[in-house]
């Protein structure tokens, strides 16, 4: 049965009050957050400053589709007792569960004075802990004994700052508006939507924070991070992780047991968003040169008719020469983002041996290839864009013993960089063993006696001078 005319007007008068009325928003103060009883169906928002957690199952889709529906009944009861549990008693309340994934919502415990006595970071962080735990200690011991070697693990994120909680749906079934309630509270914010994110992009067993909770943190909790940046999409999303960061006796609960690793993980999937990127930055180069040749093609048919058409036709050809100046202007910043792009992809190597593995060689050869074909477009010197990703060149090429290249990107470090020298000890001993070390020596000589390099970075170059002596032999 279709919507009738009064049930159309009906809904046609709520959804017009909803849209009239202004929204009342009215702060929190209280060490938990608001119910869905204490909201009323009106624009009325609860605001507050909260830590948002999210923990999430990885890869729950293969699971279910290897798993007989009685096992996934208690996979995900046993999943959400475990997050409630861990959540509650680390001063937390859960507020959605979304089957595969559950929200923990954490707020500064405050004293009668005001102080805070416990910060909300500090909670989700310590429930963040209590989770990882039980998984690898309990629950997954359970799974893998009982229910077909089932093993899970899962990926949790983190956020702090403000969210505004508010009532939607209707009271009401059908004709009788006594029968149920249809309401649920809906979180909105950056908060939690980047929470959210953070919890996509974990890997299995680590944790994923914002820089805002990084910062708020107590201190006895910030030595175990690592600051990391990672793709969702065409979005980066900066933050800091550490994995499988168990409560202090863990070691008391014996073996973990955990979900077989798979070598090219997160890695690999890294990797593929990134690849995507550049597909997509490379198909919009070239619609954009489609889009400007057949610009520069209306802007020739229009200076042929200029001489019997010149003041009908001037302001045509006027607007053609604007938008091909605005396309020739997009294109620059397409390649320009595109160059960047490909050197974030380079100098992220530095010091990362097993990125540089897992990108395989010939995909470094293309991404390099790339690199300073555009460099080469946006007139770029070669030498300009090795000392724009040295480290990373330096860090690919002495990985695959390309030593001659790795030693030629040294080099020209010497004579450009203005801070250090990478002095790589396998290449260099390639050059040693090949006598060409002379000019990596020629090449800080003439920058220290030019004085080139500023006064605060000299003793850096020194170093390196009297270590290419010392291999020398002189």
């Amino acid at each position: 049965m279709a919507l009738s005319k009064s049930d159309f007007g009906k809904l046609d008068s709520r959804l017009k009050n909803i849209i009239d009325q202004p929204v009342e928003q009215i702060e929190i103060n209280s060490d938990l957050p608001p119910t869905i009883e204490q909201l009323e169906d009106n624009n009325k928002t609860y605001s507050i400053v909260a830590t948002i957690l999210f923990i999430d199952i990885r890869k729950s889709t293969y699971l279910t589709e290897n798993s007989q529906a009685k096992s996934m009944v208690k996979i995900y009861r046993s999943f959400m007792r475990m997050a409630v549990d861990c959540v509650r008693k680390n001063g937390g309340v859960t507020r959605q569960f979304l089957g595969d994934r559950i929200m923990g919502v954490f707020i500064d415990s405050v004293d009668e004075s005001g102080l805070i006595v416990e910060k909300a970071v500090d909670k989700a962080i310590n429930a963040a802990r209590s989770l990882l735990t039980v998984i690898d200690y309990s629950l997954n011991k359970y799974l893998k004994s009982k229910v077909n070697g089932k093993t899970i693990e899962c990926g949790i994120g983190i956020d702090y700052g403000k969210v505004l909680v508010t009532q939607v749906g209707m009271y009401g079934v059908e004709q009788d508006e006594n029968k149920e309630n249809e309401v649920d509270c809906v979180w909105v914010g950056n908060t939690t939507n980047h929470a959210s994110k953070y919890s996509d992009l974990a890997s299995g067993g680590e944790i994923f924070i914002s820089d805002n909770v990084y910062k708020q943190l107590s201190d006895c909790y910030k030595d175990v991070w690592t600051e990391v940046a990672k793709y969702k999409g065409s979005k980066l999303f900066r933050g800091y992780v550490t994995s499988d960061y168990y409560l202090d006796y863990f070691e008391e609960l014996g073996s973990p047991t955990k979900v077989e690793p798979d070598d090219a993980g997160d890695t690999e999937n890294q990797l593929l968003i990134g690849i995507k990127e550049i597909e997509n930055l490379q198909n919009k180069l070239i619609q954009r040169e489609r889009e400007l040749a057949i610009l520069e093609e209306r802007l020739k048919n229009e200076n042929q008719r200029l001489s019997d058409q010149y003041n009908k036709e001037r302001e045509k050809c006027i607007q053609a020469q604007r938008e091909r100046d605005h396309a020739q202007t997009e294109l620059n910043k397409m390649r320009i983002d595109y160059y960047k792009f490909l050197c974030e992809l380079i100098d992220f190597a530095h010091c990362k041996a097993g990125y540089v593995q897992h990108v395989t060689e010939k995909l470094w050869n293309k991404i390099i290839g790339k690199c300073f074909e555009m460099g080469n477009i946006l007139n770029y010197s070669e030498k300009q864009i090795k000392s724009k990703v040295d480290c990373g060149l330096i860090a690919v090429y002495s990985y695959y013993k390309r030593y001659e290249e790795a030693y030629d990107v040294i080099v020209v470090m010497a004579e450009m960089n203005s801070v250090w020298v990478n002095m790589e000890n396998e290449t260099l001993k390639w050059a040693k063993e090949n006598y060409v070390l002379y000019k990596l020596q020629n090449a800080i000589e003439r920058r220290l006696v030019n004085y080139t390099v500023s006064r605060k970075h000299r003793d850096s170059f020194e170093t390196a001078l009297r270590k290419v002596k010392q291999m020398r032999g002189v």
